[in-house]
């Protein structure tokens, strides 16, 4: 158990983070206050409707409404920062949280979704490989780390493929590295498939350098291929809005108007794709006139991995939630695998204020 020995190091060393840095003054998660304005603590990656709701100035009217201050903290790595009970909302992939409460005993309540799945797995043009199975054992796969998309593509190669997909053993060598590294480290040879978001690759891709596999088909539109119970609706999340449960329990009312400030951030990506990325190229590794226009242009149809609606519906939560079955069914030695015993976080369908 490897992987996970060193996801518990990991939460370990982020405990002492946060330790450190609440004796300083920083803070920890819980009801936090200055003066009468109350303080979320909040972890997120850069993010470009982040951006949109801060320079439209909705942000700051958001905070004015509803005497609320957003503290927050810029990583890639939410898992990590939230396992050091350091902050009160993340954003966590679905199949992380019972990870997370199965290592660290942190109960949570995850009452909002942001984007879907999106990291496909690519290939060098021209290498045969269509799906997973076509790669041979043991061969490098680069990677982002041990959770998150990982653990998507975990459950679709033991579904489709009868095959162990895992950092740390399986049927393939998966290497870690950032997302912005693994376009080149596949294109010289590092390794012979790599799961990368689409935005760290749109050079590659433009070029016809890189392709995807598995069709062109990005995750959330493959989970439909092998869930157990597809509902017609897009699954799974790629990023959830995540509380601590005391958080959330004492806070439903100011959680609701976090759903709110979302939703309007999300209409305005909808709204202003195309102006967003020409604004912002710098959340999708963009620079040229034409990468910026081969962005907005995989943005624009199916392939947006941006929700619609925040708010989490009841039926949405009970066919999303079902991959967690899937996870049970995977070797236990994968960082992603599940115990029949494993926690069942909350999921809350609340309503927009």
């Amino acid at each position: 158990m490897k992987v996970k020995k060193a996801i518990r190091v990991a939460a370990t060393a982020a405990a002492a983070l946060a330790l450190v840095v609440g004796c300083s003054g920083g803070g920890g998660s819980g009801d936090q206050q200055q003066g009468d304005q109350k303080v979320i603590k909040f972890a997120f990656a850069p993010d470009p409707v982040w951006d949109l709701l801060t320079d439209s100035g909705e942000l700051a009217k958001w905070e004015e409404e509803n005497n609320v201050k957003i503290e927050t903290s810029t990583t890639w790595d939410e898992f990590t920062y939230f396992a050091g009970g350091h902050g009160d909302i993340v954003s966590m992939a679905t199949q992380e949280t019972p990870v997370l409460e199965a290592e660290t005993g942190i109960k949570t309540v995850t009452f909002g979704k942001y984007n879907y799945q999106r990291v496909p797995m690519f290939k060098r043009k021209g290498d045969p490989y269509k799906t997973l199975a076509d790669i041979p054992k043991g061969s490098k796969i680069c990677v982002s780390g041990p959770t998150s998309n990982t653990a998507f593509w975990t459950v679709l190669a033991q579904q489709m493929h009868n095959l162990d997909y895992r950092v740390g053993g399986g049927d393939f060598n998966l290497v870690v590295n950032d997302h912005f590294v693994n376009p080149t480290n596949l294109l010289r040879g590092d390794c012979e498939a790599a799961a990368i978001i689409p935005e760290a690759a749109i050079p590659q891709l433009r070029k016809d350098e890189l392709e995807l596999m598995y069709d062109g088909k990005l995750p959330f539109q493959l989970y439909k291929e092998f869930a157990p119970d597809s509902d017609g609706k897009l699954h799974v999340s790629g990023n959830n809005f995540v509380a601590t449960e005391k958080w959330y329990d004492a806070n439903k009312d100011l959680a609701a108007k976090f759903v709110d400030l979302w939703q309007r951030g999300v209409d305005m990506w909808k709204e202003q794709k195309a102006e967003t990325i020409r604004k912002y190229p710098q959340h999708f590794s963009v620079e040229s006139d034409d990468d910026v226009n081969y962005m907005i242009d995989f943005v624009s149809g199916p392939n947006d991995w941006f929700v619609d609606k925040i708010a989490l519906e009841q039926d949405w939560i009970g066919n999303e939630t079902e991959i967690w079955d899937l996870q049970k069914q995977l070797n236990p030695e994968n960082a992603n695998y599940l115990a029949p015993d494993a926690p069942t976080p909350r999921f809350e369908a609340i309503t927009p204020q």
